[in-house]
């Protein structure tokens, strides 16, 4: 047996070696316990599909017939049909007297067990079948429910008989309630669900109110059939019911519910990204037409490899933006501390003179902007970077570029600042001032100042964030 163990955990499980030795001593006992409790035992692993089980050990009693007529050892054990082991392999907690089928198609109840590591980690399951003989009292109270619908009654019969396996392979939780709203047959599905949001395993008999309180005000409508779709915790539920009336007298209430979660999740999820992608797209048009508008200002101003460089250095910019939304984990915000200082880097690497040693500066606090503020303020950061190493530092050897910027009273302000020659105002205006005024004017709906320091010059912008995000 332990040799089987061995080759079966290794083929078709991915449990490591001292998660397999657990396994094998676990097995030692399987035969003597199964003898004691009169009942076929069995011990099932995850499968390395991560969606079924495999049977892996198992025990027969010695002194009473068994469930089984051949050995099951090496059978995959679905979680379809075996609701109770994919719970408990899934959660780690215990399952008491599920509904099941088994490898043989025979209805069964399981109780299952985890089997953990000592990590706390869930690798295998012991199991306890037994018959469910016991449910025949239940069976006939749902044969006598609709009498005067023949066909109705026989599906309902169907559902519920000891052999049929339709009810447990169908994916919706079914319940078949008494005109009180006792519980009186229940699918594997339907078993499953109440004891994940209840906790409880004593379903039959039971008030449906105390076990799905949810439903109590869908049931108690008068309405012959009912749909609706309700919120539980972060479930979604689509609970359907069937009015059973005999001689105009409520006899039963068919309760079909189907777990939308996953559903509206990905529906959700879909158009989140279609909004995004929309997004997308209108901004990429919007920063080609800024490239264009930059292009065509330094077509007229003319100029040789210098013009070219600046002009690479503005699509450079805008590039920034969309490299720092391509690391962020938010969909249409950047970081800015970080897309300034890889801006400043970027300028300095990229000059096509070096008259002067330059260092440059960032002191600011991280802080978000969404994307198509950060194009606007990358423009303007690396115009006034250009317009320090370009001017500031003429005759130079050393020069330091200091940035600095903060958010106060729903306002962004952003500073650069040289210790250079100094501006002038009656120096000619430049195309990158022109650009920056432009944008902070406009797009920023801000301010912009550049002055004469004691030290070199400083340049401020200052915008409202509030006016920025509804632009």
């Amino acid at each position: 047996m332990h040799r089987t163990i061995q080759e079966l955990c290794s083929q078709y499980t991915t449990l490591t070696r001292s998660d397999i030795d657990i396994i094998i001593e676990k097995s030692k006992s399987l035969q003597l316990t199964a003898d004691l409790t009169q009942a076929n035992l069995f011990i099932d692993c995850p499968a390395n599909d991560g969606k079924h089980a495999i049977v892996v050990a198992e025990a027969k009693p010695a002194n009473v017939p068994s469930l089984y007529s051949k050995s099951v050892v090496g059978k995959y054990a679905y979680a379809s049909f075996e609701p109770a082991v994919a719970f408990t392999h899934k959660t780690g907690k215990p399952m008491k007297r599920m509904r099941a089928i088994t490898q043989e198609a025979k209805y069964v109840k399981q109780s299952v067990v985890p089997i953990k590591n000592g990590h706390g980690e869930t690798i295998g399951s012991l199991i306890m079948e037994e018959d469910v003989s016991e449910q025949v009292h239940h069976e006939n109270k749902v044969k006598a429910l609709s009498e005067t619908n023949e066909q109705l009654s026989q599906t309902l019969i169907g559902l519920t008989e000891q052999d049929s396996i339709i009810s447990n392979m169908i994916q919706e939780s079914l319940l078949l309630l008494d005109s009180k709203g006792r519980i009186l047959y229940y699918n594997s599905c339907a078993g499953c669900l109440i004891k994940e949001l209840d906790g409880k395993t004593d379903i039959l008999g039971t008030f449906i109110h105390d076990r799905l309180p949810f439903i109590t005000g869908i049931y108690e409508k008068s309405e012959s059939i009912l749909q609706q779709e309700v919120n539980v915790g972060k479930k979604v539920l689509e609970v359907k019911q069937i009015i059973l009336v005999n001689q105009r007298q409520i006899t039963g209430i068919l309760v079909v519910i189907r777990d939308l979660t996953e559903l509206r999740e990905k529906e959700r999820q879909l158009m989140v990204k279609s909004a995004v992608i929309q997004e997308i797209h209108h901004r990429v048009k919007n920063n080609l037409q800024t490239v264009s508008s930059l292009l065509r200002l330094q077509m007229k101003r003319g100029g040789g490899p210098e013009s070219i460089q600046q002009s690479l250095n503005r699509i450079s910019s805008i590039a920034a933006v969309h490299e720092e939304l391509l690391e962020s984990s938010k969909i249409d915000e950047v970081e800015i501390k970080q897309l300034i200082e890889r801006i400043g880097q970027m300028s300095i690497q990229s000059r096509m003179c070096a008259d002067a040693e330059v260092s440059i500066e960032f002191h600011g606090e991280e802080m978000y902007l969404k994307s198509d503020v950060a194009v606007s303020l990358a423009l303007t950061i690396n115009e006034l970077i250009q317009n320090c190493l370009k001017h500031a530092f003429k005759y130079r050897n050393h020069g330091n570029i200091l940035i600095h910027f903060s958010d106060a009273q729903d306002h962004f302000e952003v500073s650069v600042e040289d210790n250079g020659i100094g501006y002038s105002s009656s120096n000619q205006s430049s195309l990158g001032l022109d650009i920056v005024n432009t944008i902070v004017c406009h797009d920023l709906a801000g301010t912009f100042t550049i002055e004469k320091t004691k030290s070199g010059t400083k340049a401020v912008i200052t915008f409202p964030l509030k006016e920025v995000e509804a632009v």
